[in-house]
């Protein structure tokens, strides 16, 4: 913790939340009482940042939000950023960085709910930005100016997917594989737009008559069709992917700033426990690096819900993966079919902050070992000798382990519970007994994980996207995206 005396009180723990992404030197400066807002100025890094205007065409980024309360009352809330049109908002870039604010639209009102932070011209390398400020409209969040208040800093790294067509389905045979209409060949996604789904037409997209999908599978298939509508996020649309699955300390970071009440729902129950540690106020984790596991859907929606994200699609994880390249047949996220054929039982340095593949040379990603615990976020590319992409479990647009570590929950287009999910984002306050709001649940899916599937494997397997996900498993992971604007 750190106390910093000004005109109100306010304690700024300062967390690391992700693979080296950094957030220091947090304080409050620049009150202004008679709009009712402060400058909340931190410290940003992170390794490995890039930005390119060839071939990906992408950047990565910063997902940073804040959360306050009223001193001593552990309340935490979402902290409502400055928005005027997303670019002139106030706040203070840093040279080299964008600082862009996000809302939520349809939006009750025009507040911020976080900011994307990037760089703003080409470039590689690790980033480090000092003296960011965001402009806090406390005032709006019902502080009084004189106020004694907590507020945190968070920090998520994030990658930029941008606009686009890509395919769907890799030409295989089984397991419900997208296809355009009975051609065995992949569909192309080139708009939003409405999609048939079934059928046997070529400008149809079905799923090879449902054919191996596990628990009854879609409920279209070459004779019945449905309709995916427009709302639905298709991928073609630019967004932004968490670049790993979250970790211990943010899931740790998440359960500390909830009330005891909240906790309860979210704490883990002992199944595949991964050392998470609560007390009153506060849970640690001895493993502060590797990705969380152990969750069910009702886990993941409440924590993107509070962080201000959504869960991805099924569309939108294969065009993560792939990006605009043709498929190929059984590829996985790094763009070939080698894979280890059993997880790695080898690591040098198991369960620290440098835990890496031994034997590290010309070695081909694999999927994790599921049996055991995660690896740390990562470790793909830190272990690689070579940085390709198979070495690293890199994605086209530079996404970690798409298909490797934890499974990926996505929100399947062959379920009704789903197919009417409108992208949706979570506005950083979750319900009093510790779940995701309702209407993101409706707009999402149940809390009964309906229509909530996962992929881990081959890219366009989708064996298990009618699965029962309501149940924590130590190998359900947690990534969100947050539609680009």
């Amino acid at each position: 913790m750190k106390y910093f005396s000004l005109l109100f009180l306010v304690c700024v723990p300062v967390f690391l939340l992700s693979n080296n992404i950094q957030i220091n030197n947090v304080s409050l400066t620049g009150q202004n009482t008679t709009d009712d807002y402060y400058m909340i100025e931190f410290d940003l890094s992170w390794e490995n940042s890039w930005r390119t205007s060839t071939m990906e065409s992408n950047w990565d980024a910063a997902w940073v939000f804040v959360k306050f309360t009223p001193k001593n009352h552990h309340d935490w809330h979402h902290a409502a950023l400055h928005y005027v049109d997303g670019f002139n908002d106030g706040h203070t870039a840093p040279p080299g960085a964008i600082v862009q604010t996000y809302i939520n639209t349809p939006a009750l009102t025009s507040e911020g709910v976080g900011v994307m932070i990037y760089r703003d011209s080409d470039g590689i390398g690790d980033v480090n930005w000092n003296n960011i400020q965001l402009r806090w409209d406390y005032g709006t969040d019902g502080i009084a100016d004189d106020q004694v208040v907590e507020i945190s800093v968070f920090a998520i790294e994030m990658v930029y997917v941008p606009q686009g067509a890509f395919y769907v389905g890799d030409g295989g045979s089984g397991y419900g594989q997208f296809e355009a209409g009975n051609t065995g060949q992949p569909f192309l996604i080139d708009s939003e737009n409405a999609i048939i789904l079934g059928g046997i037409g070529p400008s149809q997209l079905s799923n090879h008559d449902n054919i191996l999908i596990s628990n009854g599978g879609d409920d279209f298939d070459y004779l019945f069709l449905r309709n995916l509508p427009a709302a639905f996020p298709k991928g073609y649309d630019a967004f932004y992917c968490m670049k790993y699955e979250a970790s211990q300390q943010q899931y740790a970071d998440f359960l500390t700033h909830l009330t005891i009440g909240q906790r309860s729902s979210r704490d883990e129950d002992g199944e595949g426990n991964f050392g998470i540690t609560t007390g009153s106020h506060f849970a640690i984790t001895e493993y502060t690096w590797r990705a969380m596991g152990n969750m069910g859907w009702p886990d993941i929606a409440t924590y993107l819900d509070w962080s201000g994200l959504r869960p991805m699609t099924e569309l939108e994880y294969e065009k993560a993966c792939r990006g605009p390249l043709e498929p190929i047949p059984d590829e996985y996220a790094w763009g070939n079919t080698s894979v280890m054929p059993t997880a790695f039982i080898s690591l040098e340095n198991a369960g620290t902050a440098n835990e890496m593949i031994s034997g590290a040379t010309g070695f081909s990603v694999g999927y994790g070992n599921f049996t055991t615990t995660p690896y740390r976020c990562g470790i793909f590319a830190a272990s690689a000798i070579n940085k390709t992409r198979q070495e690293t479990g890199s994605s086209y647009w530079g996404i970690m382990e798409l298909t490797g570590n934890c499974r990926e929950l996505a929100l399947s287009v062959g379920n009704s519970a789903t197919r009417d999910c409108q992208g949706l984002h979570g506005d950083g306050e979750i319900s009093p007994n510790g779940e995701a709001t309702s209407d993101l649940y409706s707009d999402w899916a149940p809390a009964n994980g309906s229509g909530v599937g996962w992929r881990v494997y081959i890219v366009s397997k989708r064996e298990f996207m009618a699965y029962n996900t309501s149940v924590r498993s130590q190998d359900y992971g947690i990534r969100g995206v947050r539609s680009a604007q």
